[in-house]
């Protein structure tokens, strides 16, 4: 076949900031009923301020496959938080229950020390990423 009538691959198209803001939204708001959380953590592990602005970004997310407006910052809280439940999906296959309240009760390894993961996660950025490395490391094993 003469190489210009040969079919190329199709490249994957590339999905920006703004659509995977949308999906990350929404899936963080099914996420957040999962864990049964308060607002005021969802909007803390989200890295928004005002509760106004947390429930126009969860509307626009709804409302549209993309979201304009979030952080760099908010991008990797999401992208965090979403590692977090999948990395649970992969350690309590068996059971949602024990996934869902896994955030909530308090923890003894070395990193949570009795606390929650909510608690280290809602801290700073640091104690998300480092919640995330834990529980990524654990699924490793």
């Amino acid at each position: 076949m003469p190489g210009s009538t040969q079919l190329k691959p199709r490249r994957a198209a590339h999905i920006g900031d703004n659509a995977q803001a949308g999906a990350g939204l929404r899936t963080f708001a099914r996420i957040v009923e999962k864990w049964d959380l308060p607002s005021s953590d969802a909007m803390t592990l989200l890295g928004v301020d005002s509760r106004s602005t947390y429930y126009e970004l969860l509307k626009r997310s709804r409302a549209s496959k993309e979201v304009k407006g979030l952080s760099r910052d908010q991008l990797d809280r999401l992208s965090y938080l979403l590692g977090i439940y999948a990395a649970m999906r992969v350690l309590f296959p068996h059971s949602e229950e024990s996934r869902n309240q896994w955030v909530s009760r308090p923890n003894s390894t070395s990193l949570f020390r009795g606390k929650s993961p909510v608690e280290i996660m809602r801290s700073s950025m640091i104690g998300l990423y480092q919640t995330y490395a834990h529980l990524v490391a654990a699924r490793a094993w």
